[in-house]
């Protein structure tokens, strides 16, 4: 592979070796040895290895670009005072759980290592329930995800500062769990909450918390 070789304007410099049998290279360590990778500098009159690396899955193809084409457009944080999303919340005060006939908002943050709020009652079946999820952090590389069965999407990932909704239509009663989709501390697998999903002529009122008190 060479950076830019499948576009019109390819940079030549450097070209990147993809090799599947290399059984002579690294240890043993699983049922299927550890494939490798080499960079080059092909700008000389000979090819110079720089850089010999393990890579893991089988290697097809890859394509490339210099980085200086990536990072100024690279957005990795939000400053949440300038964030206009229509249904942030941008502290966890500002979450809340909003009936509009069979259209529920839920105003959710996230931050390492919990969803607010994270755990829901009142929701019915036949709900049309849109998620507004703003993460909170505010540091380089903590983006978080959530997911919960049954979503329009399959997963959100969300950067810091950043608000994103889904929409969530629950077809049967019962606990629904939902919980962070991007490896983000050590507490990473407490990240997670739950709906709880009454009939569709249920009286459940609406209850949100975070942790085990209910509003």
């Amino acid at each position: 592979m060479i950076p830019g070789g499948n576009s019109q304007k390819p940079w030549g410099k450097y070209v990147l070796a993809m090799n599947k049998i290399t059984k002579d290279r690294y240890l043993p360590t699983g049922p299927e040895v550890t494939q490798s990778a080499q960079l080059y500098d092909i700008s000389g009159d000979k090819m110079e290895l720089l850089l010999d690396f393990p890579t893991v899955g089988e290697p097809h193809y890859a394509a490339g670009c210099p980085a200086d084409l990536i990072k100024p457009r690279s957005k990795k944080i939000f400053n949440l005072e300038d964030n206009k999303h229509p249904y942030v919340a941008k502290t966890e005060a500002d979450t809340k759980v909003v009936r509009e006939g069979n259209t529920v908002h839920i105003y959710m943050t996230m931050i390492r290592s919990h969803f607010a709020p994270d755990n829901i009652e009142g929701i019915k079946v036949g709900d049309k329930v849109y998620f507004h999820v703003t993460n909170l952090e505010q540091d380089y590389d903590v983006p978080h995800g959530i997911s919960i069965i049954g979503a329009n999407t399959s997963e959100l990932l969300i950067m810091p500062g950043q608000t994103e909704t889904f929409l969530w239509e629950p077809k049967q009663e019962g606990v629904w769990p939902f919980y962070c989709t991007d490896f983000c501390s050590a507490l990473h697998q407490e990240m997670q909450g739950y709906v709880r999903v009454s009939a569709a002529n249920a009286n459940t009122p609406l209850k949100w918390s975070l942790g085990e008190d209910i509003e």
